[in-house]
């Protein structure tokens, strides 16, 4: 029976107690949703503007691609055809508060394949707490909803079904504070991100929004940047801490990224700098002069504090320990009115040895231990050396 565009009423006579009953519409039941997932997988309900979900479920027939995007029903609660208002055709998120009027946002588009298949596009939908429409804080929960009130439709009204879950992530922009910052590239040390793109944070939200970060950053050696995984821990409602792993020395930016529940964001590609640094000096027991011109695989022994003798023409040998020694020149024992001559081969990206003469110590009696820097690759900037208090050399008198 077709139902051209009029309500179809299946008529069955039925005989009881001498009067007859009329069948409910054969379309009268409302659509269902049995699940919904990002296309291509069964499994993944993790979703973000953009994002192309698989809904499946009945009655989905009758609806018309993309249709009512903008229209009455958007602002209407929609009632079973032919009762006005009806022939709505929509897929809706739902968010924190939403009913059949408010709190909903339409999907971008939709394709409907049969009675039992929709795809959707997910709409931006603004993370905000207590505003009707947001996603859930923390999980970032939303429902999805059919609306099939069309005249030639096998259902007519609202589907409404647990298994229409979805988690909406939107991606983060990370913002590090202050805005430049030198990270130890031994790792370990921790930096403030500002967040936005997520709904203010709270120690209880933040474990649900499952926030990850990676720093990507240029290593000796390698064309392509090295991208590690960081420790991210709740700060308050607008930041988080970040525990910066290890890296070579660069001159270049390393960019910072926050992952929103597997969601990529906008990295800071501006702010963070791996330097170069000394982080301890050790004397050596004998002089290593020849080891220094002509370096072997049998390393002195160094294990000595780090101190140098002040008299004239002393001399003094060390091993330095650091970050961003390849290629190292312009060694320099001087500090401040200092007059020392070294001689000094790097043996790796974190290892050097020095020979020193000795021929005025500084005045202070201290002198921090510096070097120029080198390019990682023709494509890079050369490293600052930063200061630590392991590189540094004490001159005195004592023997």
């Amino acid at each position: 029976m077709r139902r051209h565009g009029t309500r179809a009423l299946v008529v069955a006579a039925v005989a009881t107690c001498g009067t007859a009953a009329l069948a409910s519409p054969a379309y009268a039941a409302v659509p269902t949703i049995t699940s919904v997932s990002v296309a291509g997988s069964a499994t993944n309900k993790v979703v973000t503007a953009g994002s192309t979900v698989v809904i499946t479920g009945t009655g989905f027939s009758g609806m018309v691609d993309n249709k009512d995007t903008a229209g009455s029903c958007s602002t209407t609660a929609p009632a079973v055809w032919p009762a006005s208002p009806s022939s709505c055709s929509q897929v809706r998120f739902n968010g924190v508060g939403a009913t059949t009027t408010a709190g909903f946002t339409l999907a971008t588009r939709y394709s409907v394949i049969n009675d039992t298949t929709i795809y959707a596009t997910v709409p931006t939908v603004t993370p905000v707490d207590g505003t009707t429409g947001s996603p859930a804080a923390g999980t970032g929960s939303m429902k999805v909803q059919v609306v099939n009130t069309t005249a030639n439709g096998t259902s007519s009204g609202i589907s409404a079904s647990a298994a229409s879950e979805v988690f909406y992530r939107g991606p983060l922009t990370a913002a590090i504070s202050p805005a430049a910052v030198n990270a130890n590239p031994n790792g370990g040390g921790a930096i403030t991100v500002g967040v936005s793109g997520v709904a203010a944070l709270t120690a209880t939200t933040f474990p649900q929004e499952k926030i990850t970060a990676y720093v990507s950053s240029v290593v000796s050696g390698q064309t392509s940047p090295q991208v590690s995984q960081a420790t991210v821990a709740f700060k308050d409602a607008t930041n988080v801490t970040v525990t910066v792993p290890p890296s070579g020395a660069s001159g270049d930016y390393a960019g910072v990224m926050l992952v929103h529940d597997g969601i990529t964001g906008t990295a800071d590609v501006d702010s963070l700098k791996y330097p170069a640094v000394i982080t301890q000096i050790n004397s050596c027991s004998a002089d290593i002069s020849s080891y220094i011109s002509s370096p072997t695989t049998t390393f002195p022994t160094c294990t000595g504090s780090a101190t140098a003798p002040s008299a004239a023409a002393s001399t003094a040998d060390y091993k330095i320990t650091g970050k961003g020694l390849s290629g190292a020149t312009a060694w320099s024992f001087d500090g401040a009115g200092g007059n020392v001559a070294e001689t000094c081969v790097t043996i790796s990206d974190t290892t050097a040895y020095c020979h020193i003469v000795v021929t005025a110590p500084p005045t202070s009696g201290v002198a921090p231990v510096t070097f120029t820097p080198a390019a990682v690759g023709s494509t890079s900037s050369a490293p600052a050396l930063v200061p630590t208090p392991g590189g540094i050399v004490l001159y005195t008198t004592l023997v």
